[in-house]
């Protein structure tokens, strides 16, 4: 682990670590058995703040190399890091996200707020719906890939008890022609929020699927990285700077969802702090905890109410951790 430096402008430190999942994750760009995450620890003359790095595969993010070598660049000063990246605009949203939690530490570690979650379920059946609904969740969020039986899922769906409602995430996993297949799906469809992300990043046939029910979520990064009228995940931890995402918050009219990266207790203290700032929040996506091999980086509650916690000694997990 590096050793913090000393300058007026503040000093940080940082440390890099693996998490293991329990039965790996599959998504529409593969399968995930691990992930690296930076946590950062800042002193300044306005306190200590923590944050978290948390790159997540399919994001046209930096990587957890590329943020180490910033790190380890910056030779433990914060001042200089920050110039860093600020010179380099766009180049480090998982840092900036980072940097932004850290700024806002004192905030985030005094938030004990509470916001209802979708239950995440990898394999959309009959047995892990009702599982789901039994533990009190009203939102489901479902993955599907080209293979999904569309007459499956709406029988799946038309079955649900009254009030449940679901959001399906292809993770950029189908073709244009299953995409509108499934476009058309959901808009018939009332329990169906949104289809997330149908396509791939950059797929010219979003022009032709039209922004009714159909979410961004890899295609929508940070604010002004794209114009879409539709509804839009926002993942935290890969966002960029944070005091800029509230400001387009403010003045954007459509649909926003806040969604979890996986990250351990800061990044997650951090992420639902930053989702309670957005009035309209609404139905976050955070089922994510209890994922991983136990590692003691996990220290918030699961269940259908995701909320902040007041009882984490935040300096004393940072020893733990390192």
């Amino acid at each position: 682990m590096p050793t913090i430096g000393r300058m007026n402008g503040g000093k940080f430190d940082f440390l890099r670590v693996r998490r293991r999942f329990r039965q790996p994750i599959t998504t529409g760009h593969g399968t995930v058995e691990a992930v690296d995450r930076i946590l950062l620890r800042t002193e300044d003359a306005a306190g200590v703040g923590f944050g978290e790095a948390a790159p997540w595969p399919g994001f046209p993010t930096e990587t957890c190399d590329a943020i180490a070598e910033a790190l380890r660049s910056a030779r433990g000063s914060l001042s200089h890091l920050q110039a860093s990246v600020a010179a380099s605009p766009g180049a480090f949203p998982c840092l900036s996200a980072a940097l932004s939690s850290c700024a806002h530490w004192s905030e985030i570690e005094a938030f004990a707020g509470a916001l209802p979650s979708a239950g995440l379920l990898a394999q959309p059946t009959a047995e892990s719906v009702a599982e789901k609904i039994r533990g009190g969740y009203r939102t489901l969020k479902l993955k599907i890939t080209g293979e999904t039986s569309p007459d499956f899922l709406r029988g799946l769906l038309i079955g649900a008890p009254d009030g449940i409602s679901f959001r399906l995430d292809a993770n950029g996993g189908l073709t244009l022609e299953q995409a509108r297949s499934w476009a058309e799906l959901v808009r018939g469809l009332a329990a169906v929020e949104f289809l997330e992300q149908p396509l791939p990043v950059g797929h010219p046939g979003y022009a032709s699927l039209g922004t009714e029910k159909i979410a961004l979520d890899e295609s929508f990064l940070a604010p002004g990285s794209l114009e879409w009228a539709g509804p839009v995940v926002v993942k935290p931890a890969l966002a960029g700077d944070w005091d800029e995402l509230l400001r387009w918050r403010r003045e954007r009219r459509g649909p926003v969802v806040y969604s979890s990266c996986f990250e351990t207790a800061f990044g997650r203290q951090a992420a639902l702090w930053l989702a309670a700032q957005d009035p309209a929040a609404g139905t976050i996506g955070f089922d994510t905890l209890g994922r991983f091999e136990m590692d003691g980086r996990d220290r918030h509650e699961a269940g259908p109410i995701a909320r902040g916690r007041l009882d984490i000694a935040w300096g004393d997990l940072w020893k733990e951790m390192t």
